[in-house]
């Protein structure tokens, strides 16, 4: 980290200010606090000196969980580690934004750092009459507020009690999640999902997690250490989470039937927070009956491999997608689904992603195929296409991971593009009401997905999918824009250090603001998508005088003059030129002053344009008369001898006539 102004005028010591009150000191590192999205660092509050608090900043590009911290903040509990505070703040070198929380600092340890840190157990008296029911009486109220944790695991616990026996739950805001939960910890549909499309899950997630975490704490140690996460998906496939977590280890006691519950596979069948609730209680549970997998009497051979349930089928075609694709084709695959498997639900489901890969035309057809078979054979399970499994509500960090280079975009395009997402609700046994409003989120998104206009495409997605992801455009990112109403301060700071460069507006900061800021109207997105440079121009200078038309806007003089200076070809559209002249002279004035809408109405005022037009067309009229007398005039030109002499000739003979008149008269009068 470099040194700041801030590190130089305090000898080496800096700090940032978080919403005026609270302050987190840079140079006081606390380790032991960190997250691994986020470094931990002093902090304290102007209001309350003496309270013990630290910070989390988070790493450049992070992801935070916006809602989730103000459910947290609302609760309030000394449960779940909740943010005090969290907001951008000015941090290291170059005056740059990082995002920060700050917390009550933990009144203990944390209780393992590392999962293959053995610990002493925990008894399960200490579990069950006192570590566990605050909490997950604090992750019901969580629940109910509609959102989940997504981070419990042994590293994330903090013991509350200098006996050890009470602990809280950690952070779970610095980062996208369960995006750092270890694949031991999810359940099989969430663990096969890559970390960052793993969703906000639900509830019966949340309890999974702590039904493994559970194990650790009883047994002092991970269990299943020996196997990495592809041989431990697997073994939760074909013997059930429970069996294949603890392995040959035994955990006795009546805990152990809370553990089945919180382990079940089907979240279904998974307990509930009011049911581990009734449970401390002493009430008993009707222990829940798994429901039976179907397994097929003849397996299915496959990459060497014999399979028997549709699920661990699904799993391993994944994995292999050109194989699986030849296989999903065969004649054996076609019997085996509806002999052996005898499944006629999932059979017509296998038929249906047939049919509709075909259809869908050539390029990258095989994959679809897969990917359509894998969600037929398995509907639960994440969306799997080529190098991607995402969760349904794992979308919007997936997209985000994306542009960072972390997920690749183009099989995301490819993914919604080729309609996986519509075939994947098609596959379920039935929709629950707000996913029929997510399907159709999902079809107007692919027609965003497929416009390439600016304010469109994929950049206009991501911002769609994250209500609240900062602007990733390279103008704005170092200040963490969140809302429309920052975008011009941010705009006015670059500027001015980037005064002789013309602005051009990119995708990310077109599409932020056509998801974000309503009121800016479809007209400008279609002038910057114009073949026309001045409509092109007029476009971003609408677009940003709009938002300086938001209330408390500021004025930007410097982002206005770097403006002007493009301006020279919107104002030759003007066909007066002293009406040039004078707007040309008036240009760097009203530039100085920072107003947009003013630069706007002096480049592009009704009233001049409507002068203008009406001058020149009265000049274009009077042009035309003067071009039909001269056209007259050339017509006549081959004429104008005989005409002169025709004349001549007609002068002549009325001269003569009236020569001859006045000679008669003249005679008259000598004679009379």
């Amino acid at each position: 980290m470099g040194e700041s102004e801030a590190e130089r005028a305090s000898g080496g010591r800096f700090s940032a200010r978080l919403s005026e009150r609270f302050e987190i000191y840079g140079d006081r590192a606390l380790p032991d606090l960190r997250s691994p999205s986020a470094a931990a660092f002093a902090a304290a509050d102007r209001e309350r000196p003496t309270a013990n608090l630290f910070a989390l900043v988070c790493e450049p590009g992070a992801l935070p969980r916006h809602d989730v911290a103000n459910a947290l903040h609302e609760l309030r509990s000394e449960v779940l580690l909740a943010p005090l505070e969290a907001g951008a703040v000015e941090w290291g070198a170059g005056g740059s934004r990082q995002f920060a929380m700050v917390f009550e600092r933990p009144a203990g340890t944390r209780v393992v750092s590392s999962l293959n840190q053995p610990i002493t157990p925990f008894t399960e008296n200490d579990l069950v009459h006192h570590a566990l029911p605050p909490l997950v009486a604090a992750l019901l109220d969580l629940f109910a507020s509609g959102a989940t944790h997504r981070a419990i695991r042994p590293t994330n616990l903090f013991f509350r009690d200098p006996a050890q026996r009470l602990i809280a739950l950690g952070e779970c805001v610095s980062a996208p999640p369960a995006s750092e939960q270890p694949a031991a910890f999810e359940p099989i549909e969430s663990a096969m999902a890559m970390p960052m499309g793993r969703g906000d899950g639900s509830a019966a997630d949340d309890l999974y997690a702590l039904g493994v975490t559970l194990i650790f704490l009883l047994l002092g140690r991970c269990p299943w250490a020996a196997m990495n996460d592809e041989q431990l998906l697997a073994e939760k496939i074909t013997r059930g989470s429970y069996s294949a977590l603890l392995g040959n280890e035994r955990i006795i006691g009546m805990i152990s039937e809370a553990l089945r519950g919180l382990l079940a596979d089907d979240p279904r069948e998974r307990w509930t927070a009011d049911d581990l609730i009734h449970w401390f209680e002493g009430r008993r549970l009707s222990p829940k009956q798994p429901a039976m997998v179907r397994r097929a009497p003849r397996p299915l051979e496959f990459g060497g491999q014999f399979f028997v349930t549709a699920r661990s089928l699904a799993h391993a075609f994944a994995r292999s997608p050109a194989a699986a694709a030849r296989a999903a084709k065969s004649p054996e695959f076609e019997i085996w689904m509806q002999r052996s498997l005898a499944d006629e639900d999932r059979a017509k489901m296998v038929a249906s992603a047939l049919t509709e890969a075909y259809n869908l035309g050539a390029a990258s057809q095989e994959e679809r195929l897969v990917a359509r078979v894998c969600t037929a054979l398995d509907p639960p399970a994440p969306i799997r296409y080529k190098s991607i499994a995402i969760a349904l509500d794992g979308f919007g960090t997936a997209m985000a991971a994306g542009f960072r280079g972390q997920v690749s975009l183009q099989h995301l395009a490819e993914l919604m593009g080729g309609r996986l997402v519509q075939f994947w609700f098609s596959a379920q046994s039935g929709l629950r009401p707000e996913q029929i409003g997510i399907l159709k989120a999902f079809d107007r998104l692919r027609l965003h997905l497929e416009d390439r206009r600016p304010g469109l495409g994929p950049e206009r997605v991501l911002y769609e999918m994250n209500p609240r992801l900062h602007c990733l455009s390279p103008l704005v990112e170092v200040d963490l824009v969140f809302e429309p109403g920052e975008i011009l301060p941010a705009l006015e700071r670059a500027s001015e250090k980037r005064q002789d460069d013309d602005f051009q507006l990119d995708r990310h900061l077109a599409g932020f603001i056509a998801a974000r800021f309503r009121n800016a109207g479809t007209d400008c997105f279609d002038a910057l998508s114009s073949a026309d440079l001045t409509q092109r121009i007029l476009g971003v200078l609408y677009l940003l005088a709009r938002l300086q038309g938001l209330k408390g806007a500021p004025l930007v003089p410097a982002l206005a003059q770097r403006l002007a200076r493009q301006l020279p070809p919107v104002v030759e559209r003007y066909h007066n030129r002293t009406r040039r002249a004078r707007i040309m002279a008036e240009l760097p004035r009203v530039a100085a002053r920072g107003n947009l809408t003013d630069l706007l109405a002096l480049v592009d005022g009704a009233a001049d344009r409507q002068k203008d037009v009406v001058g020149f067309g009265e000049a274009l009229r009077e042009y035309a008369m003067v071009t039909r007398e001269l056209e007259r005039l050339r017509i006549e030109a081959p004429r104008r001898g005989d005409v002169a002499a025709q004349l001549g000739a007609r002068y002549a003979a009325t001269a003569a006539t009236f020569l001859a008149w006045l000679i008669g008269l003249a005679a008259i009068v000598v004679t009379g």
